[in-house]
């Protein structure tokens, strides 16, 4: 498994400030990020992204595309978000919903990876033949 997205990314996002927040348990001074509960949800978030992609794309994917960080980010900011002491705010919880839609959409292939090997795809739809119900009820 891949980790799509980095401490650095989740800093570029949403900042130090949004970071220590979350990452700071209760009634301790917050005054540094927690880096290994960061990317402990990073890499959660990775396998989540991972399990919606795998029936669409040959894994490891390269994860050369912009959104799957940004989609990683926003799934361990929630994840974060929901172990901390603080409630989360509607921008928060709109963000996951956000990424996991995206990445429904692209598990249907309403939305492609560039420069990722799909498979399980075609245009080759199985043939459907109707036959005669094999039981026909007898009227009145």
């Amino acid at each position: 498994m891949s980790q799509y997205a980095e401490l650095a990314d989740m800093r570029e996002a949403f900042g130090d400030e949004e970071l220590v927040l979350v990452t700071t348990p209760e009634g301790q001074p917050r005054e540094t990020i927690d880096a290994s509960r960061v990317n402990t949800e990073l890499v959660t978030a990775s396998a989540e992204i991972d399990s919606y992609l795998r029936q669409r794309y040959q894994m490891p994917i390269n994860g050369t595309d912009p959104m799957i960080a940004r989609v990683c980010c926003d799934i361990a900011r929630w994840r974060l978000w929901n172990r901390s002491d603080v409630e989360p705010s509607n921008a928060v919880r709109g963000g996951y919903k956000d990424a996991v839609a995206w990445l429904k959409a692209v598990n249907v292939g309403n939305v492609t990876l560039d420069g990722e090997i799909a498979i399980n795809v075609g245009t080759d739809f199985s043939n459907f033949v109707a036959r005669r119900p094999a039981f026909v009820g007898r009227g009145p």
